[in-house]
C-alpha cells in the first residue's frame, strides 16, 4: 500500500483518510481540500498493512473515506485507528460476493478489459473508475501494477470478508456500473447506513458529498 500526503501543515487539528478503490492513484481526489485538515491518501493495495494509531495521536479527529475495494482495505487496515467518522463510497466489506458485492465473473472481466485496453486511463474513465478522473501530478500505473493489484485484493477479500469497523454512513450511486447499487443496497440498507445519490462509481466529482461529512 502506498500513501500520499495531499496536505500536512502543523496548523492542522484533523486528518482526512482516503481509502482509495483498485487502479486508482491521488489523482482521483487532488482537488478535495477539506478546510483545517491533513489529507493522506492511501492506494496500490498490492501489499496492506495496519495503519498504527502512534502515526495520528496528534490529530483531534480522524476521518476515513473508503471507496470501492478501499472499504474493504479499510477494515483490514483501520480497525486500531480511533476514528471519528467512517464514510463508505461505493463499496461494501464484501466487494466479490454473490450478495452484497461484485460477482467474481465481472472482476474477472474487469480484468481482462485492463489488458485490452493496454493498462491506459481510458477503461477507468469509461467505467471501473467512473465517468471522470481528474488530472494531477501523479503517473498512471502500469497495466501489471492494476491487475496484481485487482488479483490480490479479489483473492485476499474472498478469503476473509469479515467485518471490523463501525461505519457512520455509506453512499450509494445509484449509476455504479461496477458495484451493483442493488448489492450495496442489501448490505447497507439494513444497517440504516444507506445514502443513494446519482453518479456513477467514481463518487468524487463533487467535493461537497467529502465537505459536508466533515462533522
Amino acid at each position: 500500500m502506498q500513501e500520499a500526503w495531499l496536505k500536512r501543515d502543523e496548523s492542522n487539528r484533523d486528518l482526512v483518510i482516503f481509502m482509495l478503490g483498485w487502479a486508482a492513484t491521488p489523482n482521483a481526489v487532488c482537488h478535495i481540500d477539506p478546510p483545517g485538515c491533513d489529507v493522506l491518501v492511501c492506494y496500490d493495495h498490492r501489499s496492506i498493512a495496519p495503519l498504527e494509531p502512534a502515526r495520528f495521536t496528534r490529530y483531534r479527529r480522524i476521518y476515513l473515506f473508503a471507496w470501492s475495494f478501499g472499504v474493504w482495505v479499510s477494515e483490514q487496515c483501520c480497525r486500531a485507528l480511533p476514528l471519528h467518522r467512517a464514510v463508505a463510497l461505493n463499496g461494501t466489506p464484501y466487494p466479490v460476493d454473490p450478495r452484497y458485492g461484485m460477482r467474481l465473473r465481472v472482476v474477472q472481466r474487469t480484468m481482462r478489459a485492463q489488458i485490452r485496453n493496454g493498462g491506459t486511463n481510458s477503461f477507468a474513465a469509461a467505467g471501473e473508475e467512473g465517468r471522470y478522473i481528474p488530472t494531477g501530478p501523479y503517473p498512471d500505473r502500469t497495466a501489471e501494477e492494476k491487475l496484481d493489484e485487482l488479483n490480490l485484493l479479489a483473492e485476499w477479500s474472498a478469503a476473509d470478508s469479515t467485518p471490523h469497523l463501525c461505519w457512520d454512513a455509506a453512499y450509494i450511486a445509484t449509476r455504479d456500473e461496477i458495484f451493483p447499487p442493488d448489492s450495496m443496497r442489501a448490505w447497507w440498507n439494513p444497517c440504516g447506513l444507506g445514502i443513494e445519490f446519482d453518479s456513477f462509481h467514481y463518487p468524487f466529482s463533487d467535493p461537497q458529498l467529502i465537505l459536508s461529512e466533515l462533522q
